[in-house]
């Protein structure tokens, strides 16, 4: 049944949000987390908790009594709007970081981040408005395996690219 894929993406993403709250934890010096550890974090695990939430979205459709293609139109149609949020939050935490943390993020990242974010929010648009045919969970699946995807990858660059120290 399709809902156990969804299923598994929920329990991928929780998973994912832990072990980086576990690497958070014990890599911090004594002392509030530095912003741009915080921005990073906060990041990854809007993406990876953001991909298990909308992988719930048809198992809250089917409680509601929706059925077939209302389904997958619904668990679209939210996507898109944590999608959009999602893409948004990031950009306005961004224009509060330092100008040295700022030139310290990835550009590469930030297009993958905002501009993947953008086009999964128009493949969204275009599964709840039929133009790839019947609205199904094709399309859901694929953009929450790239949800999983970024946020592993964002998890990763975390553990790995540690801002480096002030000079003294």
């Amino acid at each position: 049944m399709e809902l156990d894929s969804f299923g598994v993406v929920t329990e991928f993403g929780v998973a994912l949000a832990g072990f980086s709250a576990v690497a958070t934890a014990l890599s911090q010096q004594r002392g509030a987390i530095a912003a741009l550890d915080r921005f990073r974090t906060l990041n990854m695990l809007m993406w990876s908790l953001g991909a298990a939430f909308v992988s719930t979205f048809p198992y809250v459709a089917y409680g509601f009594g929706a059925e077939g293609v209302a389904v997958w139109r619904s668990s679209s149609l939210g996507f898109v709007v944590v999608l959009a949020v999602g893409t948004a939050v990031p950009i306005v935490l961004r224009r509060r970081l330092e100008p040295r943390d700022r030139r310290q993020l990835s550009p590469v990242l930030w297009v993958l981040a905002v501009g993947g974010n953008s086009v999964l929010i128009v493949f969204q648009a275009a599964n709840v408005s039929g133009l790839l045919g019947a609205p199904s969970p094709g399309p859901i699946l694929a953009s929450l395996v790239w949800l999983l995807f970024f946020a592993a990858l964002l998890f990763v660059r975390m553990l790995v690219n540690r801002p480096s120290a002030p000079a003294a």
